[in-house]
């Protein structure tokens, strides 16, 4: 009796999911069928709704490829002019909704090679490129796209859409640890908000300046414009996620052991859009409490997905988190293996960005060469440590206290060279890097806004190849210095 009730539940709700499955295609079909008689803009506009609508928006992947047929077909039978770059825009969309990045870029490339300049779904394009270009980690693709979005909605007056660029400029600053620039996208985006005469900020950008003051570590900031936040418009589904993730990262901040459970209350939300970082949220806060094993389960996890790019930011910094959890275990051999992973890690990412252009990711391989190297201090004090008690055995007290005595003198030493050493690449970091930096952004900003790029590029080629040759000679002065200070380092060890 039980089999015959147990195929019959099964069938039944095999029925329900086809009728659903059914339901969900009829709707699409039914909206795509009014498509062909409508006038091309008409037509136009209906089509990139229904494509937000069933490919950018559905949280059930399941249904893409069959919808994007679906819209591919209509377009096929619309009076739109632009096909071809409708079609690979939607061809770019579906596939990043798939996470295949590779693919939807070239798309999108192609979408943009029909597109020409000026016409209106161009700083769309743009905007799309660099969000993918985003996801990808190749961040300085992703600012010469923004760039060239706020050129577009600058020459058109469009402050609204400017504003919401300025704030994608300042996630961007953000996914890099340059919190400082982001608030200062995040106040040029207010003020021209408030320029507006409306008196109103998006609450977008009330919420990316609570999010940068969390990781700037700054509590009465974060808890200003969390509360900016909850007193907002809320027109969007997602706000019930934006609040809960501010309410964790105040609790972090108060080290208050609620903040694991307040986690994975997002986490576990099907609408969130952003889940490797709220998991890597979820680490930090474990070893917040010294939960190291739950830490480093997590980071394992991450690690092994498919979808993580290698080299890439993402990985150095979870390389990191386990270099971390091990030196809170006092486990300095592994602490300092993955510390020099993540270094790796990011050297190669850096490298592979400067091919393009990028220097951004490099600025931050500094540090993390900093806290390799001060694993590798621990490591060698920590085997010295060892040494020391075999021997105490077989000295007096008086030989004990003169090794006891150089033991001190030698550490003492070494914290000099290292904070001398930390000084002058700070320094170096602050004043040159970022000087050099900032000179080459502003003369390729100048290129992308003249009307006559070759003749600007030409003017100021000199002036670029200088600001990069001042810049390369910087960074090998700061390696040169780790180098030499890992060497020095080693050899008193021993």
């Amino acid at each position: 009796m039980k089999t015959p009730a147990k195929k019959t539940l099964i069938s039944m709700l095999l029925s329900i999911l086809f009728c659903l499955t059914a339901y969900a295609d009829d709707s699409l079909l039914v909206k795509i069928k009014k498509i062909p008689d409508l006038p091309p803009v008409a037509a136009q506009d209906l089509l990139y709704q229904l494509t937000i609508s069933y490919i950018i928006t559905p949280t059930d992947t399941d249904h893409i490829t069959t919808d994007k047929q679906l819209l591919l077909t209509a377009l096929s039978q619309s009076q739109i002019s632009a096909k071809k770059a409708f079609a690979y825009e939607i061809e770019a969309l579906a596939a990043k909704k798939l996470r295949k990045l590779e693919e939807a870029k070239k798309y999108i490339l192609l979408a943009l090679k029909e597109t020409g300049e000026g016409k209106p779904q161009l700083a769309r394009l743009l905007g799309i490129l660099a969000f993918i270009e985003t996801d990808l980690e190749n961040y300085m693709g992703a600012m010469e796209s923004y760039l060239m979005v706020g050129k577009i909605f600058q020459k058109n007056r469009d402050t609204a859409r400017l504003i919401f660029n300025y704030g994608n400029i300042a996630d961007l600053y953000i996914k890099n640890n340059l919190y400082d620039e982001a608030i200062h996208a995040l106040n040029q985006a207010t003020e021209l908000s408030l320029k507006q005469g409306k008196n109103f900020v998006p609450n977008i950008i009330y919420q990316n300046k609570a999010i940068t003051y969390f990781y700037l570590q700054n509590p009465d900031s974060l808890e200003f414009y969390t509360q900016k936040v909850l007193r907002g418009e809320k027109r969007y589904f997602y706000n019930v996620i934006v609040e809960h993730r501010l309410k964790y990262m105040e609790l972090f901040l108060k080290k208050d052991p609620a903040v694991i459970e307040a986690i994975k209350l997002v986490l576990n939300n099907f609408r969130d859009e952003d889940p490797v970082f709220t998991t890597i949220h979820l680490a930090r806060a474990y070893l917040l409490f010294n939960k190291t094993n739950e830490a480093k389960k997590l980071v394992f996890g991450l690690l092994s997905s498919p979808n993580l790019k290698d080299p890439g930011y993402t990985r150095s910094m979870l390389y990191d988190l386990l270099g971390d959890a091990f030196q809170i275990e006092k486990n300095f051999e592994l602490s300092s293996r993955y510390y020099e992973k993540g270094m790796n890690q990011s050297l190669l990412n850096a490298e592979n960005m400067m091919r393009t252009g990028s220097i951004l990711t490099f600025l931050k391989y500094d540090e993390i060469k900093n806290k390799y190297v001060l694993a590798q201090e621990n490591l060698k004090v920590r085997k010295n440590y060892f040494i020391l008690l075999t021997i105490l055995a077989a000295m007096v007290i008086i030989a004990l206290f003169l090794l006891y005595r150089s033991a001190r003198m030698k550490r003492k030493y070494n914290e000099l060279k290292y904070d001398k050493l930390n000084k002058e690449i700070s320094f170096m970091n602050s004043h040159e890097v970022r000087r050099y930096l900032s000179n080459i952004q502003g003369i390729i900003m100048v290129i992308q806004m003249s009307e006559d790029k070759k003749t600007t590029y030409a003017e100021l080629e000199e002036a670029l190849f200088d600001s990069a040759t001042h810049l390369d000679n910087s960074i090998k002065s700061i390696v040169t210095k780790l180098h030499d200070h890992s060497q020095t380092s080693y050899q008193h060890s021993n």
